[in-house]
């Protein structure tokens, strides 16, 4: 799949992270911490006084395609809202899932504000790499939205209203998610 994303964006205008097969990859969100020296970053252990977005990993190599700014740039020279980056395995066929990941690190007290915006990033990311066939136009993604700072896993419910989240797979093929811990299951599957 990286191939196939940098033959339509670019390879200046994305970061990969290849062979990630640690049993947890914690990602973090630095760019508002670092005023945007620094963007996504994966670290093999949870760092100190930061809280993550844990990805549990069964032993399979993954790889991860993080999005620029600009990388999404349209004919009239405007960039769609757009999540932070996409996880594949490394040796990916259509068989395989793909999650495309947000992540807002914000205050708590402030999540409210980012739900709708989240979920718009996210329906953008995916429906441009479906017609830049990426992926396939029926092809069901995992996507998940993550709120670091907010400990508690309470906000899904907050999030994914009733009846959303049957709407989303419906309309998008998207399996929404919001939390702060996924687990691989396997080639096919995400928890």
């Amino acid at each position: 799949m990286k191939n196939e994303i940098v033959q339509v964006f670019g390879d200046d205008k994305l970061e990969h992270e290849i062979g990630l097969d640690f049993p947890n990859i914690h990602l973090v969100d630095l760019t508002e911490r670092t005023k945007g020296v620094q963007n996504i970053q994966i670290y093999t252990e949870k760092p100190d006084n930061i809280d993550t977005l844990v990805i549990e990993n069964p032993n399979l190599n993954i790889s991860a395609t993080f999005f620029k700014p600009q990388c999404f740039i349209n004919e009239r020279r405007k960039e769609p809202d757009n999540c932070e980056g996409v996880f594949y395995v490394t040796n990916y066929t259509e068989k395989n899932w793909v999650l495309f990941i947000e992540i807002k690190d914000c205050k708590s007290k402030n999540i409210s504000k980012y739900f709708d915006k989240a979920k718009e990033q996210i329906i953008s990311a995916v429906k441009i790499f479906r017609e830049k066939s990426i992926i396939s136009p029926n092809k069901k993604v995992y996507a998940n939205i993550s709120f670091p700072r907010r400990n508690k896993k309470d906000f899904y419910s907050q999030l994914i209203q009733g009846g959303e989240k049957k709407g989303f797979l419906d309309k998008h093929k998207i399996f929404i998610r919001a939390t702060n811990q996924l687990k691989i299951k396997n080639e096919t599957t995400i928890h």
